[in-house]
């Protein structure tokens, strides 16, 4: 009721998603945008310091900053639309629970990948990554190309300390927390995402140890870094639905001044959008080209009514306020989806057997997005 009564609602004029967003050939799943503007996303993004290249093109970007208040359940939910109507985006109020609890979710972090995150091994294998230089712990199941899915390669190893991870009580609230606003505001998706899984348990015997999701990915920092904050990309990978991002701060000695530092910036639907900790954001990240910016130097052009980011209403960044943000992110990849849709374990038994090997990507997004 609150995700909806108390949300305001953005509507991206100039922005279809079914039209505007990118996909594979296949219809399997999203893509990157075309070569020439990837390219050149890219090079502004890093020419330099602080993707300040950028910031010519990102001043025209409707800023979404979040409102907070004296008492957390006066804190209102957003609601990103298209011009067609369908809703594209989702950014929850701060939830109470998870910041009350943020101790836990610390310790719990800290019990699953502390000890990744001090071998020089670990982090060499993590360097240069395309979404950061940090630790991406992801757990679940999946299928890639094998013929069957099967956990993680990191999960399989280290069940003990992945499944304390999971039955943790906190991480249960969390999933749940997930699962219910998701299927509010994606019921299609989230739909989807059961008829899926209904297909793997019958055919295999698992079921998503995260809700709706087969997949999450724990992005935790080393040593010497100070948070979480990813480079233009899309998750190409996953199938067309949503992720679901949560937001974190660890506490110990670190802040974070998330009014000016790591919004998240959604290119084809031109927005940035301020997340602050203990938000989820909702969006299929699969077909989106997104990226972290500050924006404490972007120059916002919008309209008068638009309560744009000021030194009046923002913190100014100092030293030191960049530190402790983290993230989790739920998913479910795109080879997950095909086993349900074509009845068949690979594309490659569905074609042998007649079918196409391609998915409608129009039929998909009418199905996950506009049931």
């Amino acid at each position: 009721q609150r995700a909806f009564a108390k949300a305001d609602v953005l509507e991206a004029r100039t922005f279809s998603l079914q039209k505007d967003a990118s996909y594979s050939k296949s219809g399997w799943q999203g893509a990157a945008p075309p070569p020439i503007a990837r390219k050149e996303i890219l090079k502004l993004y890093g020419s330099q310091p602080r993707a300040r290249g950028l910031h010519d093109h990102l001043r025209h970007f409707y800023p979404v900053p979040y409102q907070l208040c004296e008492q957390i359940k006066d804190e209102r939910s957003t609601v990103f639309v298209d011009s067609t109507g369908v809703i594209f985006m989702f950014r929850s109020y701060r939830i109470k629970f998870l910041k009350d609890n943020a101790a836990s979710i610390e310790n719990v972090i800290g019990r699953l990948c502390g000890a990744d995150l001090k071998s020089a091994k670990v982090r060499a294998v993590c360097e240069g990554g395309l979404r950061g230089d940090h630790l991406p712990r992801v757990l679940g199941h999946q299928r890639q190309s094998a013929r069957k899915p099967q956990l993680t390669a990191w999960h399989s190893h280290n069940p003990e300390v992945a499944e304390a991870f999971i039955n943790d009580p906190i991480i249960e609230r969390l999933v749940n927390i997930v699962t219910s606003l998701a299927t509010i505001m994606f019921p299609g998706v989230a739909a989807r995402f059961l008829e899926d899984a209904k297909w793997h348990e019958a055919r295999y015997g698992i079921k998503p140890l995260f809700g709706l999701f087969w997949n999450l990915c724990i992005n935790a920092w080393f040593e010497g870094q100070n948070r979480i904050d990813c480079g233009p990309h899309a998750d190409k990978e996953n199938q067309i639905g949503i992720c679901v991002l949560f937001i974190y701060i660890l506490r110990t000695g670190r802040y974070f001044n998330h009014s000016q530092r790591s919004w998240i910036v959604i290119w084809e639907g031109g927005v940035a959008v301020e997340l602050p900790p203990w938000t989820l954001a909702m969006y299929p990240s699969a077909l989106l080209y997104h990226f972290n910016i500050d924006v404490d130097e972007i120059e916002f052009v919008t309209t008068d009514n638009n309560a744009r980011p000021t030194r009046e209403n923002s913190r100014p960044i100092v030293p030191g306020d960049e530190n402790g943000r983290g993230s989790f992110v739920f998913f479910n990849q795109s080879t997950m989806r095909q086993g349900p849709a074509t009845g068949f374990d690979t594309i490659a038994q569905a074609k042998a057997h007649g079918h196409s090997g391609t998915a409608d990507f129009g039929d998909s997004m009418q199905d996950a997005f506009e049931r």
